[in-house]
């Protein structure tokens, strides 16, 4: 081989430091920062090798602390304070809405379908049976409960009367003998006779047909009948704020109609089916979903301590010091979680996925601390190898754990609640994964090598359990001293594979070009995806979609379109007796009856009622301005409404006790708040910006009237809507701000900062784009992912990047500096990360057939940034900085022979020294036991020429 020396690096980087101008103080700070962190971690390391169980038992301690949080733990299990911004005017109207009002009632739906006619007497009877069978012989146990429809349908306040039911059926009275006279034409006229407010006839079928030249109605295809239960909702332990018996006799409800109605048996009519919906039933479901896949993250982490058991194997024959690579993981995640909830934050259904991202970064950590163990192998003593090891490997993993760390916290100034709580629980989890990597894992694998050393048997990580002795095949002796088997990284499969790739990515033209255009052909996909992308949230998305209840959101969605959504007017307390408040109330229909948004004929206001009602029996208390006189306002609305026990009202008109909210109980004092209500078009919730749209429409129709705001509960779903595309842009910035200024510091190079934030925007277009591909909006859900991959792809991007750093190329026989600085990052770094990023796909792998919303988002997203964080990070990257890069540390070594993926296979094999010769030829005695500050060179120069 001709040794031809690059004059342009004869002195270290001389033509680098040229280009880079000022770099030259930069690369000076960057040397001392590389170097104070080598020397700190030496000291850690020496510190953990010296008291090794010391180390596990506080370890152990320590953990045990944290979890004393379990006792003040607390789960927030509502969607509504998850997944919604809690600072937004929808959530400040809905907690008014709810203490003036109290809660709405739970709402259920059930649907018959004919292939005929839903309207026929023999389907009519059926359903009418049907009812019978809900609101007498239906019952659910709660504990020692029995709950009916009796105590848990919604209740006129007045009369207690239940009112909880609505349907076609009302036109008969429920009875049996009107229905088989057909004497009661279906129509809107005969319809209002009966409910003369609220949604019309047609609300409730589907299908609709009317007989020739008349408003008669003679065939339906789909009817549905309405069940509105109580909602008094109180903390229930594990379970969140819920009304847990109408819960229970919504899932009896449901369960007992497939189970017991939907079947020939049930003599229902052969060209009927029936399909049931409650809110109990789908929570219950989401429930059971969720449950079960939490227990597929088991077998995540079964194959991840498998894959990484045998990587150990391969690499350094310690195959269990995966099982204590995991074992550090699950240590820092239950100490997260202690903590978190020592400082009260709630945990959550989103949290759940953590554990995840822990082992991902974890393991990989692992990696990175093993392959500098495995370079270390010419170091006969254990204790100074282990220092050694930690030296070389703490600075990578420092890097990577702070900036994930930063990237976290970021992402916690968030308004979305489950964002920001998940942030916290990011943050801590972090934290402790790296503190136990340093000092928990190292001391086992110290351990585990003295075990290895001593010719024990690999039952355990730790000596003295189920050990024996014996001969090992692979130990050597060399000048008397027991010495571990070689590492054969250099052997491996995937090693071998990687210095084969990058020889051709980054050694040749062709190969970058093809990376580039690769890149490109990505990234203009990523951002026409982009452009496109929808943001879209649906609760019924966390009912799983083998769930039978998903068969009547099909039917429901097919027959009746989307549902549409009931929403109101609200008044606070004014002067409701004053004329200029009445003449809003008037105004208020006025406006809504000009928004396209509300369902035409659907507003109930009851002061029109009222009003009309007063004109008819006290024309007297109508003023010449048109309201009700001041002086009998209060008295007349509460005949109207039923409160005055001297003079009942109109029965008719009892519905709108519901919509006026007294100050004294019974209808006493004076109203300190009123609703007219109406219906929001369905249309509105079929995407995120049309939610948005509907929305802010609504408020400026009722922005004239000062005292007035519209709620319905969607909004504080939409509301996440109008900021969601804000919040991405932000924590994405915040956090790539944050990463390059910590890259930048820690590694002292402004340039990889640079090119890292690069390489993460790259990441994250690449992500926004593929989203829609693979069934993903942009919600609450996924913009935890889209912060997920800032930490994730800063891993697998800065362990490249800081190995380019730490080396120097003085021979341009085989590239150029820059070529093979960048071909060394990737044959150093490279298995690591691709190792890591493999575990965390194993350990995401179960939830490929998740049920519930949350998991099978986070598969889908965590494959998404997985695949292209290592594609940008371990291929791209490098094809860059083979282009071109900055200069590398002051004391930066230079590239070993066999860490060369340029140099031809034979060249490195008759290069390469042999380490059973030459390094422990130069070994004179044992190294003493390293400290902060210790220097290695006068006893062992070869391994550390840089000192």
């Amino acid at each position: 081989m001709t040794d031809t020396t690059d004059p342009r690096m004869s002195t270290g980087g001389e033509e680098e430091d040229k280009r880079c101008g000022k770099d030259i103080s930069m690369e000076t700070i960057s040397g001392w920062v590389h170097s104070r962190m080598e020397t700190f971690f030496g000291g850690v390391a020496s510190k953990v090798v010296n008291y090794p169980f010391s180390t596990i038992g506080l370890t152990l301690i320590f953990t045990v602390g944290f979890l004393q949080g379990a006792w003040v733990y607390d789960e927030e299990l509502s969607s509504d304070k998850q997944f919604a911004p809690q600072d937004s005017d929808a959530v400040t109207d809905g907690d008014w809405v709810v203490a003036t009002f109290g809660n709405e009632a739970r709402r259920g739906e059930v649907y018959f379908v004919s292939t005929e006619n839903v309207l026929t007497t023999e389907n009519l009877l059926f359903m009418n049976k049907y009812n019978t069978w809900v609101t007498t012989e239906l019952y659910a146990m709660y504990g020692d409960q029995k709950v009916t429809w009796a105590t848990q349908c919604d209740k006129q306040p007045t009369t207690g009367v239940c009112k909880g039911i609505s349907s076609v059926l009302s036109l008969y009275d429920y009875n049996n003998t009107l229905i088989n006279d057909q004497q009661i034409p279906v129509n809107s006229l005969t319809w209002r006779q009966k409910q003369p407010s609220g949604p019309d006839v047609t609300y409730y079928l589907s299908g609709v047909e009317y007989f020739p030249g008349t408003t008669n109605i003679r065939l339906a295809t789909a009817a549905r009948i309405v069940y509105n239960t109580r909602n008094e909702e109180r903390e229930i332990s594990g379970k969140g704020m819920i009304d847990p018996e109408s819960q229970e006799f919504e899932i009896a409800l449901s369960e007992q109609t497939r189970d017991l109605w939907d079947t020939p048996t049930s003599g229902m009519p052969s060209n009927l089916r029936i399909y049931p919906y409650t809110v109990g039933d789908a929570d219950n479901e989401e429930r059971n979903a969720i449950d079960g896949d939490v227990k597929s993250l088991i077998i995540g982490y079964i194959l991840t301590i498998v894959y990484t058991c045998f990587v150990l194997h391969w690499k350094i024959k310690q195959p269990l010091l995966g099982l204590a690579s995991v074992l550090s993981v699950g240590l820092s995640t239950g100490s997260s979680y202690g903590l978190c909830w020592l400082m009260g934050i709630k945990f959550n259904q989103v949290v759940q996925v953590l554990v995840l991202i822990l082992l991902g970064i974890g393991v990989d950590d692992t990696f990175v601390i093993m392959d500098s163990w495995a370079d270390e192998s010419g170091i006969p003593n254990l204790k100074d190898r282990m220092v050694s090891a930690l030296r070389h490997a703490g600075p990578a993993i420092t890097v990577t754990s702070v900036t994930d760390l930063v990237a976290f916290l970021s992402g916690s100034s968030t308004s979305l609640p489950a964002l920001r709580d998940f942030c916290f629980y990011a943050a801590c989890g972090i934290t402790f994964d790296f503190v136990y990597q340093c000092t928990f894992f190292v001391a086992l694998a110290y351990l585990s090598s003295k075990r290895q050393e001593t010719h024990r048997c690999c039952c355990c990580p730790v000596g003295g359990c189920c050990c024996c002795s014996g001969d090992n095949g692979d130990d050597a002796e060399v000048g008397g001293t027991k010495t571990l088997p070689p590492a054969s990284e250099e052997n491996g499969v995937l090693t071998r594979g990687l210095f084969t790739i990058t020889r051709f990515l980054v050694g040749g033209l062709c190969g970058r070009l093809i990376v580039i255009l690769i890149s490109v052909f990505f990234i203009t996909i990523g951002i026409w995806g982009s452009i496109n992308v929808k943001m879209d949230f649906d609760n019924e998305w966390f009912v799983p979609s083998d769930a039978d209840v998903q068969d009547t959101f099909d039917i429901r969605d097919e027959y009746f379109t989307r549902s549409d959504i009931p929403a109101s007017v609200y008044f606070g307390r004014v002067e409701y007796h004053t004329l200029a408040v009445q003449l809003e109330l008037n105004k208020s229909v006025e406006l809504l009856q000009t928004n396209p948004w509300v369902v035409s004929g659907s507003i109930n206001s009851w002061y029109v009622d009222f009003h009309g009602w007063v004109l008819e029996n006290y024309p007297t208390e109508i003023l010449n301005g048109g309201g009700v006189r001041d002086t009998s306002f209060y008295i007349l609305l509460r005949e109207f409404t039923g409160w005055d026990a001297t003079r009942p009202g109109p029965a008719e008109f009892e519905s709108h006790q519901n919509n006026i909210a007294w100050e004294g109980s019974n209808g006493t004092g004076v109203v300190k708040g009123a609703s007219i209500d109406f219906l929001i078009s369905g249309t509105a919730s079929e995407e995120g910006q049309t939610s948005v749209d509907c929305m802010d429409s609504l408020r400026d129709s009722i922005a004239p009237l000062s005292p007035a705001f519209v709620w319905s509960d969607p909004f504080v779903f939409w509301s996440s809507y109008a900021v969601m595309m804000d919040e991405v842009t932000r924590n994405v910035s915040i956090a790539a701000a944050c990463v390059f200024v910590l890259v930048s510091l820690l590694v002292a190079n402004i340039t990889i900062g640079f090119i890292v934030v690069i390489i993460i925007g790259c990441v994250d277009v690449c992500m926004l784009g593929f989203m829609d591909h693979f069934g993903v909006a942009v919600n609450s859900v996924s913009v935890i992912c889209i912060v997920v991959a800032i930490g994730l792809a800063v891993d697998y991007s800065v362990h490249i990047g800081h190995a380019y750093l730490t080396v120097t190329a003085l021979n341009n026989s085989y590239g150029t500096s820059y070529q093979q600085r960048a071909a060394f990052a990737v044959a150093k770094m490279g298995p690591a990360v691709l190792n890591g990023a493999f575990s965390t796909f194993l350990a995401i792998l179960p939830l490929s057939m998740a049920k519930s919303y949350v998991f099978s988002v986070f598969f889908r997203m965590f494959t998404i940034i997985i695949f292209f964080g290592v594609w940008f990070g371990v291929f791209v990257l490098p094809v860059l900085l083979s282009i071109w890069g900055p200069a590398p540390f002051s004391v930066a070594t230079e590239i070993p022979v066999e860490k060369n993926p340029l140099i031809p296979e034979d060249e490195r094999e008759q290069e390469q020294p042999d380490p059973s010769n030459e390094l422990r030829d130069m070994y004179v005695a044992p190294l003493p036991v390293a400290t902060v500050g210790s220097q290695y060179p006068k006893q062992f120069p070869a391994v550390h020429p840089q000192y």
